[in-house]
């Protein structure tokens, strides 16, 4: 005896609900990210009861810079050599 599947389309649109199975959720998971992605909140439900949400990442401030210049000018007051030089030396030390 074939059982029948019933046809659901393969790739969720932002118009359907925002709970999905965990069996929808493992089928359509690319989807389901690029969703998320897009700012909505997604429910992952086991056995009808919600477990998981999928949710957007929140921006970061960007990528840290280091200003190099500064860095080189910041002498180690013991030594009286700048932090540079010091773990080049120590670098070097060590072959």
């Amino acid at each position: 005896m074939t059982m029948k599947r019933s046809k659901r389309p393969l790739v969720y649109s932002p118009a359907e609900r925002s709970v999905v199975s965990v069996r929808e959720a493992k089928a359509q998971f690319s989807a389901l990210v690029a969703r998320a992605g897009a700012g909505e909140e997604i429910t992952i439900a086991w056995h009808g009861r919600p477990r998981a949400r999928l949710a957007p990442l929140e921006a970061t401030g960007g990528v840290f810079r280091v200003d190099h210049a500064w860095l080189r000018s910041m002498t180690v007051k013991k030594h009286g050599k700048r932090a540079e030089d010091l773990v080049r030396e120590d670098r070097d030390a060590r072959g």
